[in-house]
């Protein structure tokens, strides 16, 4: 019908190609972004004693979150989520398990972070009831968390190790 259309004269070819360049930007088939390649985090977290290590507490989420801040409040976690000033993985971690993989895209990068850690909620409250199960810390000292630079697509390494005996200080009370 399109041939018919400019055989005809009544659509020049240039009209034509304007209308599909036009279309194609309105839905997205000429942005860069739309094809942009993966930026973020990637690794695996290993939980000590296994399986049979988890508590056995009621535990209502758990994720890996990367704080381009580190909280020291319990509402600065949610103003963080808030003000996209922290990227989390998008979907709860599988529980009660040996070990994990885990993604967490970042999006606006370069994008540099200074508390990354995997958190679990353990209770019904989503502003209180969060504990920091693992901190990313390259010094081996949770205390003194590690900074993460996500570049514009590239993804960075980090493994966890969680030992629910043993947690690392928790950035508030």
């Amino acid at each position: 019908m399109i041939r018919n259309l400019v055989n005809m004269n009544i659509v020049s070819p240039r009209i034509l190609v304007a209308l599909l360049a036009v279309t194609l930007a309105a839905c997205g088939g000429l942005d860069p972004e739309a094809v942009r390649p993966f930026s973020g985090l990637r690794g695996t977290i290993r939980y000590v004693g296994g399986s049979a290590g988890w508590p056995t507490d009621t535990i209502y989420d758990l994720r890996v979150v990367a704080f381009e801040q580190q909280p020291t409040e319990p509402n600065q976690v949610l103003l963080a989520l808030a003000a996209q000033t922290a990227a989390y993985s998008p979907v709860m971690l599988p529980v009660n398990v040996d070990s994990t993989t885990y993604v967490l895209e970042v999006l606006g990068t370069p994008r540099t972070f200074q508390y990354v850690v995997v958190a679990m909620q353990s209770g019904p409250d989503f502003l209180k009831d969060w504990i920091m199960l693992d901190v990313f810390a390259p010094s081996g000292n949770p205390a003194q968390p590690g900074r993460v630079v996500v570049p514009s697509g590239g993804t960075v390494p980090i493994d966890f190790r969680v030992d629910f005996a043993n947690l690392p200080p928790q950035p508030f009370p």
